[in-house]
């Protein structure tokens, strides 16, 4: 049902649209209890007390570059075994929704991370499905733990989407098999950048002998992302802003948000709005905004000291799985530290932000921001409040822990390869410590994280890979479909409201040219837009 699109353009030049609306699927999922199984009514949203979840899934990826995606419990739950039906159900109508952009954006990352792997792809599955049963034997045997409890909302959630997913989808397509296995890869993509390592250890590269641009290859297939936390002056606000970077074929993209009223009493976030991506249950960027008043933001280090992997084994969980529990259980981010290095896996090794603005009245008290950074073995989590009152807090794929700075194996890094690796004098660092003086407003922010003149700015050496928003497929030697892939933007008002600005695909910023889908790249894209030139969304729940 195509509608109307409302449209301002702001003077510095960045559209945004306030609603935009494509084809909306919606449905009611419900349990028959005789036949034991879970089934679905498209075309209905159903509050009555038969009914479980509903959703709406409005895809305008070809309008915006974004699905969107709602899904939220019909009525309260009034104890956990409903709250474990209910978390299946959502599931299930996640699953039924979005499942033709599930099987696509399979097929896409199944390319980039399997195609030609064979014995990688063997072993990966294995452990994924080993890591899996693990945790079930854990929930199962710990089932009055808060923690397991919650972390078995999390995999009920799973369950339902694969069931959902092999349903015939509200659209009367039959799509092709996904198992478990399927959705386990799928969640567990910011995981796997680590586990290739850990599986395949050949595909480590020898740091001593290995060239500086061999360094820089392995490094930019990472995902890696910047993140400004930025204070008004007199703190009249808070912006909060991220970019991903990954490969573009990952640009296939649903905003999504939750609204579960669970009756589980370990819960403090029964809500949350997300950046994700087609069969995730999970961010992977980081950016969420929570019920619990906090907002959690993410961006991936390396690790190049490669003994710290024989620290990773199945016995432990992902952190998918673990960003999951906390974003539900913490009501602080030293809670939401806490929880997160627990059974540390440590894969999709990350600087996690947390801002909670329970501590935000006027100033910035203890505990506004906690800075989390992980390594295999480790997790350390301090309150960095003090520097944020300073103006701003960034982030940038160099870690700020000095233990975890030199545990990853940075020190030898920036000694072979120069500032590149430093955390004061990397490029990023620079250009935010010069430019973020200038963000004032909301679309001063979006300029600043969109931000990529590498043919004019001293600090990125006419390297557009080396900005806020990178370019690596305008790179003159070695180019590759991969970069910055979107911007996400909130402050104190809209994170009341869940609400953020978003916008899908490569930065047009300073007369960039618009990426286009071109021979010149040969990566699995399927049902991506061919280009992508859309204008910033409003993104805010409507159930």
């Amino acid at each position: 049902m195509p509608l109307s699109k409302i449209i301002l353009l702001l003077s510095c030049g960045i559209n945004m649209f306030f609603t935009v609306h494509g084809e909306v699927t919606n449905g009611t999922a419900y349990y028959d209890n005789q036949h034991r199984r879970y089934y679905v009514k498209c075309g209905q949203l159903d509050k009555g007390d038969g009914s479980l979840a509903y959703g709406t899934f409005n895809d305008t990826s070809d309008k915006t570059g974004w699905g969107v995606l709602n899904v939220k419990f019909s009525n309260p739950s009034v104890d956990f075994q409903e709250d474990l039906t209910r978390m299946t159900a959502a599931g299930v109508m996640e699953g039924i929704l979005t499942g033709e952009r599930i099987h696509q954006n399979y097929i896409n990352y199944a390319q980039t991370f399997l195609a030609g792997k064979p014995a990688f792809e063997a072993k990966l599955m294995a452990f994924l499905m080993e890591q899996n049963l693990w945790m079930r034997e854990m929930i199962s045997k710990n089932p009055n733990d808060p923690f397991w409890q919650g972390l078995s909302l999390v995999a009920a959630q799973l369950d339902g989407l694969v069931i959902g997913y092999n349903m015939v989808s509200c659209q009367n397509k039959t799509l092709p098999n996904l198992d478990l296995s399927a959705m386990l890869f799928l969640n567990g993509i910011g995981d796997i950048l680590d586990l290739q390592h850990v599986l395949n250890q050949s595909s480590f590269p020898d740091i001593q002998k290995a060239t500086p641009d061999e360094l820089q290859k392995f490094f930019r297939m990472s995902g890696h992302c910047s993140v400004l936390i930025k204070a008004l002056p007199g703190f009249e606000d808070l912006f909060m802003s991220h970019s991903a970077w990954f490969f573009y074929n990952s640009m296939l993209r649903i905003y999504k948000h939750y609204n579960f009223e669970l009756a589980f009493r370990g819960a403090s976030a029964k809500a949350m709005s997300f950046s994700s991506y087609p069969g995730m249950l999970e961010s992977l960027d980081d950016f969420y905004i929570l019920g619990s008043d906090m907002l959690m933001l993410q961006t991936t280090n390396n690790i190049f000291n490669q003994t710290l992997y024989k620290m990773v084994k199945l016995e432990s969980l992902l952190a998918w799985q673990r960003v999951r529990v906390a974003n539900l259980m913490a009501g602080s981010g030293a809670e939401w530290g806490k929880l997160v290095a627990r059974y540390n896996s440590g894969t999709y090794n990350n600087q996690y932000m947390v801002v909670d603005r329970k501590r935000i009245s006027g100033e910035l008290q203890d505990g506004t921001l906690t800075v989390v950074e992980q390594i295999p073995g480790l997790v350390v989590s301090e309150d960095q409040t003090a520097i944020l009152r300073a103006g701003y807090w960034p982030s940038y794929n160099v870690p700020f822990y000095e233990i975890i700075y030199d545990m990853s194996g940075y020190p030898m890094m920036e000694k072979k390869m120069g500032d590149f690796f430093s955390y004061q004098l990397t490029v990023r660092a620079e250009i935010f410590r010069r430019d973020q003086g200038t963000v004032t407003d909301m679309k001063s922010m979006m300029a600043i994280m969109r931000y990529n003149d590498y043919l004019h700015d001293t600090y990125s050496k006419k390297d557009p890979s080396s900005s806020i928003c990178s370019r690596f497929d305008l790179r003159a030697t070695d180019p590759f479909a991969g970069g910055c892939t979107d911007t996400k933007v909130t402050n104190l008002q809209m994170a009341k409201t869940m609400s953020a600005w978003a916008i899908s695909g490569p930065t047009t910023s300073h007369g960039l040219p618009v990426f286009k889908w071109t021979s010149r790249f040969n990566n699995s894209h399927v049902g991506l837009p061919e280009s992508y030139d859309f204008p910033f969304v409003l993104m805010e729940p409507s159930l």
